[in-house]
């Protein structure tokens, strides 16, 4: 085991510094200039050809802004010069990149990268990313893609003391299209779609899909109470172990009420049902009502707080022959992010809920929402999460980021004895962007977690990952 460690812990120091160095010495190549006449002409007539297309393109925007001033006076004199990713204001990467965005926030979005359809008022933009990873793990977790709190194999069970192994896979690479009409006195729309392909089989997965009219949002895309500003970015895909949140289908009203307050109200698909029948009565889990959200973000100078709450219901429909019975489902959530001067922040997320425990991503899929016990009669049990994080810029291009995940359940012990009951996971890792080149980015990132089950088996696992990210 210990040899094992100091071989992977050296593959990962050779990793980093050999992509550096390639990275580098690409930038100091690309650096050379060309002394070829026809290529220099070329690009003379690109140069010129770039800046008619920005005239045409100013005298169209500048008619949109005479359209709506409003929207121009509100416009963050930083909005041009924030990059993709990022929050005005508020240091640090935001987790995803695609922010949802409504109609003040379309019209003043100068949407960079994007190109116009021809013979329409409609552009467009083609973005994701491609990544490779490299994993060693130390305990035999149960999956290799994803460090996940319920993979931990605990005391008691076969997986436990498994042999540390290694992988590498590029299933999180994914691809997005994002199209959007913007003209004076119409209706601001966007329609965007994303996949990855993080499933069995690297088969390709729809993430997001939906459109925007004005302040609506309709479609599959994060939840509205997914606060992804509150969370660090971290290397490993599972790095929101205690997120509350996810993806589902939903119609949301979202409005920028002014320039601090931002106000969403939803109705969406509960996804994660989660109640356990443990005693095996005939019947089937089901809702009868959509999840009512509403969420509030208030933006202050240097930070953002975000405050969420959520009603919901669980039903147990047993047909002919079975019980039936109804729950509801209640969520409180709060979070936010703070500078800490130019080069670093913190981000803070805590979640309490009634019969939403499968909500937290930690939780999904094991049945930790309610228990239908032997008369027939739902009980819920309460859940608590929490994420503290930090970034903090070591030098123009070294970002260290570190997160800490907690969530527990308080569960009836008619629970399954092996279902896990609590679990905290911490990241902490170092990323590399050459200078002057923020498409490429390569890191390293160790994490640790430690869960325990309902019986009172407990579980730890060690993981090292590396990887090299390419976003266009």
């Amino acid at each position: 085991m210990n040899t094992f460690r100091v071989i992977v812990t050296w593959t990962a120091a050779a990793f980093v510094l050999s992509v550096a160095s390639m990275a580098q010495a690409q930038d100091s190549q690309s650096a050379v200039p060309d002394t070829d006449e026809r290529i220099i002409q070329q690009e003379q007539r690109i140069e010129k050809l770039e800046e008619r297309i920005q005239q045409l393109e100013a005298g169209a925007m500048g008619g949109a802004a005479e359209a709506n001033p409003q929207a121009t006076a509100s416009q963050s004199p930083d909005a041009a010069r924030t990059p993709p990713g990022q929050l005005v204001g508020i240091s640090g990467d935001v987790r995803d990149t695609n922010l949802l965005l409504t109609r003040d926030e379309l019209e003043s979005d100068e949407f960079p990268a994007s190109w116009p359809m021809f013979g329409t008022n409609t552009r467009m933009k083609i973005g994701g990313y491609i990544k490779t990873d490299f994993v060693a793990d130390f305990d035999g977790t149960l999956d290799s893609t994803q460090f996940l709190m319920r993979t931990i194999p605990v005391e008691g069970t076969s997986e436990y003391g498994g042999d540390p192994y290694v992988d590498f896979f590029s299933k999180e690479t994914r691809f997005n299209l994002d199209i959007r009409r913007i003209i004076p006195g119409a209706v601001p729309l966007r329609g965007f779609i994303e996949g990855d392909f993080f499933s069995e089989g690297d088969q390709f997965r729809l993430r997001h899909a939906y459109i925007t009219a004005g302040n609506f949002i309709i479609g599959q895309t994060w939840t509205t109470l997914s606060f992804l500003e509150a969370l660090p970015v971290m290397i490993d895909f599972a790095a929101g172990d205690a997120l509350f949140g996810g993806r589902a289908t939903q119609i949301r009203y979202q409005m920028q009420l002014n320039e601090r307050w931002k106000l969403s109200v939803a109705a969406e698909e509960l996804q994660f049902i989660g109640i356990q029948n443990a005693d095996d009565l005939p019947g089937r889990a089901t809702t009868q009502w959509p999840l009512f959200a509403v969420r509030a973000d208030y933006k202050y100078d240097g930070g953002l707080v975000l405050f969420g709450s959520s009603i919901g219901q669980l039903h147990w429909d047993g047909g002919a022959n079975g019980p039936s019975d109804s729950a509801v489902q209640l969520a409180f959530l709060v979070g936010g992010r703070q500078n800490l001067g130019e080069r670093a922040f913190a981000t803070y997320h805590f979640s309490y809920s009634e019969g939403a425990g499968e909500n937290i991503m930690a939780f999904a899929g094991t049945d930790a929402n309610a228990v239908l016990d032997a008369n027939g009669n739902l009980e819920t049990f309460p859940a608590f999460a929490a994420i503290l994080g930090f970034g903090y810029d070591l030098t123009s291009t070294l970002t260290t980021q570190g997160s800490y995940a907690y969530g527990v359940l308080d569960t009836p012990d008619s629970r399954d004895a092996l279902a896990l009951e609590r679990g905290g996971v911490a990241h902490l890792n170092l990323t590399w962007k050459p200078k002057n080149n923020e498409y490429f980015s390569t890191g390293a990132e160790i994490m640790y977690g430690k869960v325990r089950v309902q019986n009172g088996a407990t579980g730890d696992a060690t993981r090292l990952q590396l990887m090299a990210k390419f976003s266009f």
